[in-house]
Parts: C-alpha cells; structure tokens; sequence
C-alpha cells in the first residue's frame, strides 16, 4: 500500500512539472524549432493582413552575449492548414551579443490565412 502512495504521488509530482502545449493561436504554438534553438527568443508577434497579404513582425532577442546566426523560413497556410506556396528556403539572419531585432514577413498569396515560422541555430 505505500509503494503504491508513493508511486502514485511520484506520478502526480511529473505530471505538474510537465510543460503545457502553447494555447492554439499564440505565438508560440506558431513557432516550430527544427533542431537546436540556442540563445534566441522568440517574442510577441504581430499579423495583420495589408492589401490582402498576411503579414507578420516577430520580435526576436538574442539572450547571449556572443554573436548568433538565426536560421529560418515561414510555412504559409491556407484554412484547411495545409500549406498554399512552395515551400521557402532557409534564410540566415544573424543577430549581434543581446541585440533585439524584428523579422518581418508577407505572404506569397493571398490564400494564406495562418503560418508557421520554422526557426534553428547551428
């Protein structure tokens, strides 16, 4: 019986330690780190739609006090959340010793209605 009380609370200790998933449309449920995402973090993000493109500015800071190189791309989505262009190429953007910068963005259609920012470092 007391193995079983101590298993149990053991359980229950992991399970409030355990990180939430991000709330389904904020920014950081938009953020997808493909790999090592060291010293660089993402911020608020602002998405507006201009002349019928989506558009997006995402806050970034690099935490370190050493330069980075910030790899990215955007996916763009459609309603159905599949993606509506070609998928793009890495860009590289590097960011200074705690320098904090914006990463502007505009859809390549006008049938994007969501994204996905895809981000890495080396």
């Amino acid at each position: 019986m007391r193995r079983t009380c101590l298993a149990l609370a053991a359980v229950a200790l992991l399970a409030g330690c355990a990180t939430p998933p991000p709330a389904p449309g904020s920014a950081a449920s938009k953020v997808v780190t493909m790999g090592q995402l060291d010293d660089i973090e993402v911020g608020q993000m602002r998405v507006a739609r201009e002349n019928g493109y989506l558009t997006v500015n995402v806050a970034l800071t690099n935490t370190s006090r050493s330069n980075r190189t910030l790899y990215y791309r955007f996916a763009w989505l459609g309603n159905d959340g599949f993606p509506v262009a070609d998928e793009e190429s890495w860009k590289a953007l590097p960011l200074y010793g705690k320098q904090a910068k914006f990463l502007p963005a505009i859809a390549p259609t006008p049938a994007a209605r969501d994204f996905r920012l895809e981000v890495h470092t080396r």
